[in-house]
């Protein structure tokens, strides 16, 4: 009987520690530093079908102002992290722009824009470069 119970225990242990994963979320957050003296925008693009032809302005994406020496943190989509996002994109894009200039063409075409605003620096983030980095990514670049 003693044996029986010992084995029962052992089952429901078994059972309930199968039953509880723990759950890694992995990263939330990529963090951009803007380490310039002067404000930036950044537009950041992630898609599953992502080409060198995105590596221009998009117009339909908003672009997030950054000022100077402090941080802004990108979102992971899922609730499991970047790790999880990077299973469906190809790399995470952030083309860098100089705020005053932005603001300047804001309203205007998105020719116009790409025409008159350069992008400053331009990121294809993988997941391993964004590993090698500690999910810190730093403007102007260190490397």
């Amino acid at each position: 009987m003693k044996q029986f119970r010992i084995a029962i225990t052992l089952i429901a242990a078994s059972i309930l520690l199968c039953a509880c994963p723990s759950k890694d979320n992995g990263h939330q957050y990529i963090t951009l530093a803007n380490k310039s003296d002067q404000e930036i925008v950044c537009q950041a693009l992630w898609s599953g079908s992502i080409t060198n032809a995105d590596t221009l302005y998009q117009c339909h994406i908003g672009a997030e102002g950054i000022r100077a020496d402090t941080l802004y943190c990108y979102s992971s989509l899922s609730d499991y992290g970047w790790e999880s996002d990077f299973e469906a994109i190809p790399y995470l894009q952030l083309l860098i722009m100089d705020a005053e200039t932005y603001s300047k063409y804001l309203g205007e075409p998105c020719d116009t824009i790409r025409k008159y605003v350069p992008i400053l620096h331009r990121y294809r983030l993988k997941l391993e470069d964004l590993q090698r980095m500690n999910w810190t990514v730093v403007y102007p670049p260190e490397e």
